[in-house]
């Protein structure tokens, strides 16, 4: 299973963080608002961290450009139906997710592994509604995503080992390292004890 389209649910300070981090990975990515969320407020953010980024001596202009020009910006829920990897984040509490998440598996293929950047203790609850626990699986991205080199990837019982091993292998191509389990509130990351997987 190769996870090479991709599309972000909600463009809040996490779920953007995440798509410019696949964007820098060289992956485009789709960028889905929800919630009343504006594509253009969502833009302009972009294109204000990207710009930040290259005062700071992080990026060149031209690195900056190719990683906001991969980013597509969205309010169609209904475009996730052509992307391997969809992942959720978005703010809200658990029922408004459950609803969403439910929404979006009912768009995207069968093969597509559906992701939530989610606390651990939550995911659980989340899935509930699913149908296919065997492509779910949650993904907590510790922020900010571009910057933080972490990835907890936590399965379900149900998750196929393909859906996992893709995951993971999707963390590490955006140059982070996929991690079983972190103990406590990571933040930063840096220096804590984690289960390397």
């Amino acid at each position: 299973m190769s996870l090479n389209a991709i599309a972000v649910v909600g463009t809040g300070p996490a779920g953007l963080a995440i798509a410019t981090a696949v964007a820098e990975a060289e992956l485009p990515v789709i960028a889905i608002c929800v919630t009343g969320a504006r594509q253009d407020l969502a833009r302009k953010r972009l294109d204000k961290t990207l710009a930040m980024r290259v005062t700071l001596g992080e990026l060149t202009l031209a690195e900056a450009k190719a990683i906001g020009d991969r980013v597509t910006f969205t309010r169609d829920l209904a475009r996730v139906r052509d992307h391997d990897l969809v992942i959720e984040s978005t703010v809200g509490d658990i029922r408004s997710r459950r609803a969403l998440l439910a929404t979006v598996e009912s768009s995207i293929s069968r093969g597509a592994v559906l992701a939530c950047n989610v606390e651990r203790p939550d995911l659980a609850r989340i899935a509930e509604v699913l149908e296919r626990k065997d492509q779910f699986i949650g993904l907590r991205f510790f922020h900010p995503a571009t910057h933080t080199p972490l990835v907890e990837v936590m399965a379900l019982p149900e998750t196929a080992p393909g859906a996992r091993f893709a995951c993971e292998t999707f963390c590490r191509w955006l140059g982070k390292t996929p991690v079983e389990h972190v103990e406590g509130d990571v933040a930063p990351v840096l220096g804590r004890k984690v289960a390397a997987l």
